[in-house]
């Protein structure tokens, strides 16, 4: 016979088991082999043509692994036969456990994330052992099975905590992360443990509000004493912009007294849990462990690439899967492809490949179109309205899955037998044709969801959402189902993101840094009491807690919603849901890194991030200026927020993040104000703050005390040592200079397109490296930039006509003027040379 490549693999496989003493002779027709998958359902079995292992193959076909091999080995008979009869599993070590099944035509029901089933032959003294897997099973896996077939632990549970280094005199600076070890008592019930609510987020924020009144309190003392002397009451109508400075102010504040808390405060809460905060793995819970919950993971995806992009974020969920399987419980993977109907037929055909392959279930909508009667893809941004569309289908599927069991009792009660299996079709599999069917009738016959994979479709207990460029720890699935059912009032355990690279490139470089920067900077405010933020991703989710928050939309004919469509900040508005139904959020840093998110790879993306989350931010505070006259100029969800029973130091601290946004865009207008009123001599009250004096603040606060008051939280928290940290953070210092200095025009663009209700868009994020050099991304930067790059022209051509002759002396603004010229000088600058210094592929001149 002719042999291909598959042949060989095959026999690769063959002999490579067979080396390691894994196949013994054959005895009683149980044979040994190897499966290999030609494509989707058609397999190849070696040795060949052997009728005894025809049911093998049978089974395998239906479980549709990648290969499978069948071992029958010493080790294996020895793990066997220390169980029960009745045993459904052995007990590798605490974590680890692989199911036993009765017999081989079972093995399509096990469950497949375990990568690794036993089989008993109860007609036989002889077992066997079938592992469907693309994972080879180590033989000391199997060997250690023997000794080790209950789950109970051997380590003595009143073991202490071992910190992994010392600490320093006073506790200024404290040692690594210890483990908490519970009490006895605790692993005994299994009970919640009660946290502590720390309160230095609450002092923190009451002394940046006061930082904050005292700036405008100096500024109402100034006018008062220019009362005295002139008797001039016009002057107080400078306290109608009191509020806006305080609005501003804030962050400024908040920023002051938090550089100083890095230095001085406490910071031994960091590696101790509290009510928001996770920063130890919960303890084992025999309870939880013996029932663990199925965990849903919704994976929404665009057009992004199946091999770059998707499949690294599939393989490392199922690492995961495999994890959990083995401990114990089930989970599956939920694809909201929104993509699916817009890529090429290849490109679609290899997707619907790799989610069968993978064992994905996924639902994709019809692709949207503006004319009359068209699908409408809802939302602004359309991942909210992609994963309601998905999670609507899931909950129909549900209402008809609990239909057609209520039928088949009724069927068998009647017919006093089971009820019949529509010719092979599961019961999933029915229910999500029919729900699929039913959405198509209730479109008019117009528009019909494609969805594949029902079982794979129902939602679990417990949602973890990730993006398409997502890498996961593998062991993080049981950790939070435990916290999770220690914690009942818990809806969100978001984790702390590391970042993963692709490019590697200089402007990743500074994104990564600043991303981790900002996800410790959280990680310490949490840890002193703040409450946690609901991110979007990397996140674990109750799924009863989303459905009690769920709301009907007036705007789409009263449906019931879990995710808004209607706001840009999808996540922010889940969280205020959430809590105002009495749900917290909580933070959690013990994954150590292991959950890692994609960053943006080119300027042009990273200012897209910002442009919407200021249209964002601005969404939550006003209404658009059209509905003023209706509604008020203040967006009702805003006023629910300010009114809710939320933390007031968690106002404070949303507040002020919120209009730092409104800080940055103003810049670039004011520091042109300033230049004009200063440069040509108008009469300023002394309430006013100069633009020059405003930057010298700016610059001492952030890049300065900011880069030491981080360095320093480093070196305290024992995560790095002074040196490294702070050359680390000072290299960045000129690429930050010129991206925050270079934002202004752009987000005054997103805030002002918002309150004029103009049609803004941007394009989707890009998740792959593209290569570009000079002569592409010329044309892409005048694109892309020309508004802010015309405006910083004009205004560098105005500041040099305005220092000559040319105007009349009146109007001159001279050059020795540096403190007027100096601030526009570098907000126009950095405008300029924003896409410029920014853009790594720019000085490349390949063609």
């Amino acid at each position: 016979m002719d042999y291909d490549a598959y042949d060989a693999l095959l026999h690769h496989i063959f002999r490579q088991t067979q080396g390691d003493a894994w196949f013994k002779p054959s005895a009683e027709n149980i044979h040994a082999g190897v499966c290999l998958r030609i494509q989707t359902g058609q397999y190849r079995v070696f040795p060949y043509e052997n009728r005894f292992l025809e049911p093998f193959e049978a089974a395998i076909r239906v479980l549709n692994p990648v290969v499978a091999v069948k071992v029958r080995s010493a080790a294996v008979h020895v793990a066997l036969s220390t169980v029960d009869d009745d045993a459904t599993a052995i007990y590798v070590d605490d974590d680890t456990r692989i199911q036993i099944l009765d017999s081989m035509p079972d093995l399509p029901r096990a469950d497949k994330e375990q990568c690794g089933a036993f089989i008993h032959y109860s007609w036989t003294k002889y077992r066997g052992n079938s592992r469907p897997s693309d994972v080879q099973l180590n033989e000391k896996d199997v060997e250690s099975a023997a000794p080790s077939t209950s789950p109970e632990s051997e380590s003595d549970p009143n073991s202490k905590p071992k910190p992994v280094s010392g600490g320093s005199l006073w506790g200024w600076r404290i040692g690594s992360k210890a483990t908490q070890a519970p009490s006895p008592r605790d692993l005994e019930k299994g009970g919640a443990s009660s946290r502590p609510t720390r309160y230095f987020a609450p002092v923190y924020g009451g002394l940046g509000m006061a930082l904050s009144t005292f700036f405008i309190g100096s500024g109402a003392s100034i006018l008062l004493q220019e009362f005295r002397l002139t008797h001039d009451y016009v002057r107080f109508a400078l306290l109608a912009t009191a509020p806006f400075l305080f609005c501003v102010s804030l962050f400024f504040s908040l920023q002051v007294i938090t550089n100083i808390s890095y230095v001085l405060g406490p910071v031994a809460q960091y590696h101790e849990n509290s009510k928001y905060y996770s920063a130890v793995k919960p303890a084992a819970n025999k309870e939880v462990d013996a029932h663990l919950p199925h965990i849903t993971i919704e994976l929404p995806v665009y057009k992004e690439s199946l091999e770059q992009t998707i499949t690294p974020s599939v393989l490392s969920l199922k690492k995961a899967m495999q994890t959990y399987a083995r401990q114990g419980g089930t989970s599956s993977i939920f694809v909201h492809d929104d993509g699916l109907q817009l890529i090429s037929e290849y490109d679609r055909e290899e997707r619907i490949r790799f989610y069968a392959d993978n064992g994905i279930g996924w639902v994709a909508r019809p692709k949207h179109d503006d004319s009359e009667g068209g699908f409408k893809r809802r939302g602004r941004f359309k991942k909210a309205s992609n994963m309601n569309y998905g999670l609507a289908l899931s909950l129909k599927m549900e209402e008809i899955i609990h239909r057609l069991e209520l039928e088949r009792a009724e069927k068998a009660s009647v017919t006093d037998s089971s009820a019949s299996d529509d010719g092979g079709e599961g019961i999933e599999d029915q229910a999500l044709r029919i729900a699929v069917e039913e959405i198509y009738e209730e479109s008019g016959k117009r528009f019909k969801p494609w969805a594949h994979n029902a079982k794979a479709l129902r939602m679990g207990e417990v949602i973890l959402i990730v993006d398409s460029d997502t890498i996961v720890p593998e062991d993080c699935f049981r950790d939070a189902a435990r916290e999770l059912a220690e914690c009942p009032e818990v809806a969100i355990i978001q984790h702390e993101s590391d970042v993963m690279q692709v490019a590697h490139h200089y402007f990743e470089n500074g994104i990564a840094h600043f991303t981790r920067r900002i996800n410790k900077c959280i990680s310490m405010a949490c840890a002193n009491g703040e409450v946690a933020p609901f991110v979007g991703h990397n996140a674990f989710l109750r799924w009863s807690a989303l459905q009690d928050a769920a709301f009907e939309d007036p705007g789409d004919e009263n449906k019931k919603k879990i995710w808004s469509e209607t706001n840009v900040s999808e996540d922010f508005d889940m969280a205020l849901r959430l809590q105002l139904k009495g749900y917290i959020i909580r933070w959690s840093t013990y994954s150590e890194g292991g959950f890692k998110e994609g960053v943006s790879l080119t300027c042009d993306d990273e200012l897209n991030r910002w442009q919407k989350y200021s249209y964002g931010c601005n969404e939550l505070i006003f209404n658009p200026l059209i509905h003023w006259w209706r509604v008020g100029p203040i967006n009702k969800q805003l006023r629910v927020f300010l009114w809710s029973d939320a933390p007031v130091h968690y106002k404070v601290s949303m507040m002020s993040y919120m209009f730092s946004y409104y800080g940055l865009a103003a810049s670039a207008l004011l520091s042109l104000v300033n230049y004009l009123i200063l440069g040509w001599s108008f009469n300023v009250d002394g309430f006013y703050e100069h633009s020059f004096e405003i930057w010298l603040a700016c610059t001492v606060v952030f890049p300065g005390a900011g880069n030491l008051g981080y360095t320093l939280l480093e070196y305290r928290l024992g995560q790095r040592s002074l040196i490294s940290s702070f050359i680390e953070n000072i290299t960045w210092i000129p690429f930050f200079f010129f991206f925050f200095g270079g934002l202004s025009i752009h987000l005054s663009q997103a805030l002002l397109a918002h309150l004029f209700s103009y049609n803004i868009t941007w394009g989707a994020t890009k998740k792959e490296v593209e290569r570009s050099n000079f002569f592409i991304e010329v044309p892409r930067i005048l694109r892309r930039f020309w508004l802010a790059l015309l405006i910083s022209t004009l205004i560098f051509v105005a500041m040099a006509v305005l220092a000559t002759n040319l105007v009349p002396s009146e109007w001159q603004i001279p050059g020795v003027s540096w403190a007027v010229i100096f601030p526009l000088a570098v907000v126009a600058g950095s405008h300029i040379l924003f896409p410029i210094v920014l853009n790594p592929w720019l000085m490349i001149f390949s063609y």
